[in-house]
């Protein structure tokens, strides 16, 4: 049982105001752990490199041939961001850019051998980091994953709904 909601005196709606406050308090230390895992160098196999450039390698190793327009549009980052982040790749040696010969105007990417290794050890990495994360969460019901799951889905929505009030 949480301290939240086993605290004895607190009315009903007391405690739920007290537990909404505890899971946004939960959201931005989650937050902040996930930014400073993004900030952070990431060791694949021989390869080092930073989560932005690790998602671009993990779409280019999915989707052979994208382009850096759908890179950005699936990443929901500026072209001129994804286009720096391929230019580095390449620099590495583990992305190819490459004109269709059916449309000269579209430039296809793909991963080199060394490339699609770092996908590779990326995506090995990335296992066993669920792993130890789902081996966390074993003892939890699926009806509890089940509402955390519906809880998380609400308030990205409301997350969504800042970035659109917060654009304007």
């Amino acid at each position: 049982m949480s301290p939240i909601t086993g605290k004895q005196g607190l009315s009903p709606g007391a405690r739920r105001e007290a537990l909404l406050q505890a899971l946004w308090e939960a959201q931005d230390e989650a937050y902040a752990l996930m930014a400073k895992y993004d900030a952070l160098p990431h060791a694949y196999g021989e390869a080092t490199l930073y989560q932005a450039e690790g998602l671009v390698i993990h779409r280019i190793g999915r989707q052979p041939g994208i382009t850096i327009s759908e890179l950005s549009r699936l990443l929901d980052k500026t072209v001129s961001a994804c286009s720096q982040i391929v230019g580095k790749l390449r620099d590495k040696g583990w992305v190819i850019a490459q004109r269709d010969p059916a449309n000269s105007r579209r430039i296809n990417l793909r991963l080199t051998e060394a490339g699609r290794q770092v996908y590779l050890d990326r995506l090995r990495f990335n296992r066993e980091c669920q792993a130890v994360t789902f081996g966390m969460l074993q003892d939890f019901s699926d009806e509890a994953l089940a509402c955390h799951l519906a809880v998380q889905q609400a308030l990205n929505e409301a997350y969504r709904g800042d970035i659109l009030r917060g654009g304007q």
